[in-house]
């Protein structure tokens, strides 16, 4: 396994991105997401495939929004 994939794993099993989704309640723009893979970087997870980044992004946000419903 590369450093790409061991490091989104590590992100993976982080809150990094769940605080992400709340913190912007499920929504973000494109300055907000160059941000998050800033800050991941800067933290350490670094090489990283911010496509695969982006899915996990993505399923997280399903996660908000399944939970996050308007009755």
């Amino acid at each position: 396994m590369g450093l790409k994939e061991d490091n989104l794993k590590k992100l993976s099993r982080t809150t990094i991105l769940t605080t992400f989704v709340k913190k912007n309640k499920g929504e973000w723009d494109h300055a907000k997401w160059e941000e998050l893979l800033a800050e991941i970087k800067k933290k350490g997870f670094d090489p990283i495939d911010p496509d695969q980044v982006g899915l996990l992004l993505e399923k997280k946000k399903a996660e908000y929004w399944a939970k996050n419903k308007k009755k």
